[in-house]
C-alpha cells in the first residue's frame, strides 16, 4: 500500500481510538460516581468520594496523559502501519501492551503531582472498560474492511509491466499485500518470455496495452525493472498518465526479487530514487564501530578459555598450527589475512590440487566441497565447522577493523568474478562476521543467489538490518543449518 494511503488509514484508526479512550474514561469516571448505587458493582468495596469536584481537573491531566501515551505507544509499534491487521491476537497484545504504559504513565502523573485524589477504582474501571471498547473497535474496523474488500468497486485494480522475472516478483508482492485492497489485474510482459505455468495471467505484450487497457478495468500501473528498462518503458509511462492511469516505478537495478534495490530519498526536498550505499554517515559509522570493537572485546575476553581448549585440541589431534590464515578482499579490495581455527589436514592444500577430479568439483561448488566428499577435513574440524566454532578468530579480524560484525561475506580475490558487474558496489563495504548469506543456509547458497544476497545488504543496510541478522544468527548456528 502506497504510504499516503498507510499515514491515511494510520491516522483514522488513531483518531478512532483516542474517541475510545476518551468514552471509556468518562464511562470510568460515571460508574465511579454512581458506583454505590449500581447493582453487582456495589459490593467491591470502595472509599467514600471526597472533594470530587476539586479533583475533576486532576482527571482530566491524566485524560491527556493516556491519550498521549497511547498515541506514542501505537505510533512506535507500527501496528497500523502493517497490512496485517486480521491478527487478532497481535493486534489485543499490542492493546494489552499500550493499557500497561498507559496505567504505568498514570501512576507517574499521579505520583509526580501528587494527584491523591484520584480514584483507584476509577482508574481500574477505565483500563477494563478501555480493553473493551478498543477490542470492540477494531473488530467493527475489520469487519468493515472485510466488507469494503468483498466489494469489487472498492478493490483497486493493478497492472504491472516488465520483463517476466521482475514483474513475476512484484505480482507476488501484490498478491501477499492483498489485505490492502488491491486486485491484481495481470501482467503485461516487455520481453519475449512464455507465459508462466503458475501465476497471475499474462495479458499481452507492451505493444498490446491500448487493447489491455480496452478489456480490463485498470486504474493503477506498476513498471518494474531495471534503470535501463525504466528508460525503454519511458514513453509507455507517459501513455498511461496520459490516460489518467496513477502510475509507480518499481525500479531495481539488478532485476528480480533478489539484488540492488532502488530506495526513494530526497535531496534538499527534491525526491530521488537512489542505488547503492548509502552517502557515509559518520554518526551511524561511529557507531556501527564502536559496536564492533566493543562486542568482539567483550566475547573474546569471554570465549579465551574456549579457543585456548580448541587450540590445544588441535595441535593435538594432528600436529602443524591452530590457526588456519588466507587472503580475503576487504573493504575497497584491500587484502587481508582472515584467521579460523584450522579445521583441515595439514596437507589439505597438496591433497585437493593432487586430485584434478576433486579440484574440479571444488571449483564447481564455489570453491566448496560437501562435506562427505571432502578428504580434507579431520574429524574435529568437522565439528568445529558444523558448531562454527572454526570462526571464533575472526572476532579479532573484526576488532582489527578488517571486518564488521554484520556485512557482506569476505570472498577470496577468484570469488570477485562472481560479483561482476557489481564488484565495486561489493567491496564498498567491509565484509562481516555474519550477514544475509550466513542466516539464510550459509553452504546451501551458491552462486549467483549468494551474490544476490551480499549486494541487497550492500545496497540496503541500516542499522535495524543489522540487529536483525544478529538476531537471526543465534538460532542458525544451533540448528547447523549449511554449515561445513
Amino acid at each position: 500500500m502506497f504510504d499516503e494511503r498507510v499515514r491515511t488509514r494510520e491516522r483514522s484508526l488513531l483518531a478512532l481510538d483516542a474517541l475510545s479512550i476518551t468514552v471509556s474514561f468518562i464511562a470510568a469516571y460515571l460508574l465511579r460516581m454512581f458506583h454505590d448505587s449500581l447493582p453487582l458493582l456495589s459490593r467491591i468495596p470502595s472509599i467514600p468520594l471526597t472533594g470530587e469536584a476539586a479533583a475533576r481537573s486532576d482527571y482530566a491531566l491524566l485524560l491527556i496523559v493516556n491519550l498521549t501515551a497511547w498515541v506514542v505507544y501505537l505510533r512506535r509499534s507500527r501496528l497500523y502501519r502493517g497490512g496485517d491487521l486480521d491478527a487478532a491476537e497481535r493486534v489485543l497484545g499490542t492493546y494489552a501492551k499500550g493499557l500497561v504504559l498507559c496505567m504505568l504513565a498514570t501512576g507517574a502523573a499521579v505520583f509526580a503531582l501528587k494527584m491523591y485524589a484520584i480514584s483507584r477504582l476509577f482508574v481500574a474501571y477505565f483500563y477494563v472498560t478501555a480493553l473493551v471498547l478498543l477490542s470492540g473497535k477494531h473488530a467493527l474496523v475489520i469487519a468493515a474492511l472485510r466488507r469494503l474488500r468483498r466489494d469489487v468497486r472498492h478493490r483497486r485494480h493493478a497492472l504491472v509491466i516488465g520483463a517476466a522475472r521482475p514483474a513475476l516478483w512484484f505480482a507476488d508482492v501484490i498478491r501477499r499485500a492483498r489485505r490492502t485492497g488491491y486486485h491484481l489485474a495481470g501482467l503485461v510482459l516487455s520481453d519475449e518470455a512464455g507465459d508462466a505455468a503458475e501465476g497471475p495471467p499474462v495479458l499481452g505484450r507492451v505493444e498490446q496495452l491500448d487493447a489491455v487497457l480496452k478489456r480490463h478495468r485498470i486504474e493503477e500501473v506498476f513498471i518494474v525493472g531495471s534503470a535501463q528498462e525504466m528508460a525503454a518503458l519511458a514513453p509507455v509511462a507517459q501513455r498511461l498518465i496520459e490516460r489518467g492511469r496513477v502510475v509507480s516505478l518499481v525500479s531495481t537495478l539488478s532485476t528480480g526479487r533478489n539484488g540492488v534495490l532502488g530506495r526513494v530519498t530526497q535531496f534538499d526536498g527534491v525526491p530521488l530514487i537512489s542505488y547503492g550505499p548509502m552517502p557515509r554517515d559518520e554518526v551511524r559509522a561511529g557507531m556501527k564501530r564502536t559496536i564492533d570493537v566493543v562486542v568482539a572485546g567483550g566475547a573474546l575476553l569471554l570465549a579465551w578459555p574456549l579457543m585456548l581448549a580448541i587450540a590445544l585440541a588441535i595441535r593435538l589431534s594432528d600436529p602443524g598450527p591452530a590457526l588456519f590464515k588466507h587472503e580475503r578482499l576487504g573493504l575497497g579490495g584491500r587484502r587481508f589475512r582472515l584467521f579460523k581455527f584450522r579445521s583441515m589436514r595439514t596437507d589439505a592444500e597438496r591433497l585437493l590440487r593432487a586430485d584434478a577430479e576433486l579440484y574440479a568439483r571444488y571449483l564447481a561448488n564455489d570453491y566448496k566441497l560437501p562435506e562427505d566428499q571432502d578428504p580434507r577435513i579431520s574429524a574435529l574440524g568437522r565439528w568445529l565447522r558444523r558448531t562454527s566454532l572454526d570462526e571464533l578468530p575472526q572476532l579479532w579480524n573484526v576488532l582489527r577493523g578488517d571486518m564488521t560484525l554484520v556485512g557482506p561475506r569476505p570472498i577470496v580475490p577468484q570469488e570477485l568474478a562472481q560479483y561482476e558487474p557489481y564488484a565495486d558496489l561489493y567491496l564498498s563495504v567491509r565484509p562481516g562476521l555474519t550477514g544475509h548469506w550466513q542466516v539464510s543456509g550459509r553452504s546451501r547458497i551458491r552462486y549467483p543467489e549468494r551474490a544476490f544476497l551480499d549486494l541487497d545488504y550492500v545496497g540496503n543496510h541500516s542499522v535495524a538490518t543489522d540487529l536483525s541478522i544478529i538476531a537471526r544468527t543465534v538460532p542458525a548456528v544451533l540448528k547447523r543449518k549449511g554449515a561445513y
